[in-house]
């Protein structure tokens, strides 16, 4: 079972939050999730290097499929919302 953790982040227009993702008890991957005018990047972070969990090639190099890495982004992204990281557009502020 995925296990996801925050670590430290904040809310707002431009939101940035970080955490954990226990893949599969063996990979923990820490990753960076940052939301700016509307679009959200989450990022797996291995040793330096960054892997977006949107891109097929970045995916692969992590041994997820496409499908795999987009399954993964929505966890956290419902997560992080559910926890009260909430992106607040301009028409909020």
């Amino acid at each position: 079972m995925d296990k996801i953790e925050i670590i430290d982040g904040h809310d707002g227009f431009e939101r940035e939050v970080i955490g954990t993702y226990d893949l599969d008890g063996n990979n923990v991957y820490k990753w960076e999730l940052y939301t700016y005018d509307g679009f959200t990047s989450i990022t797996f972070i291995d040793c330096e290097a960054g892997f977006n969990l949107e891109d097929e090639d970045d995916c692969e190099q992590l041994g997820l499929t496409e499908d795999e890495g987009i399954e993964i982004y929505d966890k956290i992204l419902d997560f992080v919302n559910d926890n009260g990281y909430d992106f607040i557009g301009e028409e909020f502020e």
